[in-house]
């Protein structure tokens, strides 16, 4: 009959031999276990819970506009025609034809040029965009720069203003081509737009 060795206290305990790692899949791969999330229900778990953040989000601001209406003691209900006439100006300019266009291109790529805004916006006349861009300018949510003294061409960007209202509306971008089915959406194809624009007749860029 054998005896281990006794150990004398002060003794340092051997070093044990380290467990196997657990075997881990790797992250993404398919398995065949009964319970295994296939990817395609992934994807609508995703979708459901980026639609439940939207619904969140629009139920927020509704509540904020309601306390800035409150707030500012003129609620809609007390004077609503005047409340519509008052959208509907402010609809018929800053969210009038290519002036939405200019403003969510220009806020993407940061600042952008008059050929690159060409590029970008395709359907619209060089006149016609000179003509909104000076709107832009006028309501004060685009400014223009230049990048340096040897290289004189002028750049547009948002300003405080205008990148305030790219910011709060780019949920509802987001939120239509989530709904539209994001990826899915063919970026070729565009929305029908007038080919024969009104060009004003003078242009004093």
């Amino acid at each position: 009959m054998t005896t281990s060795p006794q150990r004398t206290i002060g003794q340092p305990i051997p070093p044990q031999p380290p467990e196997p790692p657990e075997e881990r899949r790797p992250e993404g791969s398919f398995t065949s276990e009964p319970h295994a999330v296939h990817p395609a229900q992934s994807d609508q778990e995703l979708f459901r819970e980026l639609m439940n953040g939207f619904t969140v989000l629009a139920e927020t601001c509704d509540r904020f506009s309601r306390e800035v209406y409150r707030r500012s003691g003129t609620p809609p209900e007390t004077d609503l025609a005047g409340t519509v006439e008052r959208n509907l100006k402010i609809a018929r300019t800053v969210f009038e034809k290519w002036c939405l266009e200019i403003l969510a291109v220009t806020y993407l790529n940061k600042s952008s040029s008059l050929p690159e805004l060409e590029r970008a916006l395709g359907a619209i006349h060089p006149t016609l965009l000179r003509v909104k861009l000076r709107k832009l300018v006028a309501m004060g949510l685009v400014q223009t720069n230049t990048v340096s003294k040897r290289n004189a061409e002028r750049r547009y960007s948002l300003t405080h203003k205008g990148q305030m209202i790219t910011r709060l509306g780019e949920p509802v971008f987001l939120y239509l081509r989530l709904a539209d089915g994001w990826r899915n959406m063919p970026s070729s194809e565009t929305s029908e737009t007038e080919s024969t624009d009104d060009v004003p007749e003078s242009d004093t860029a």
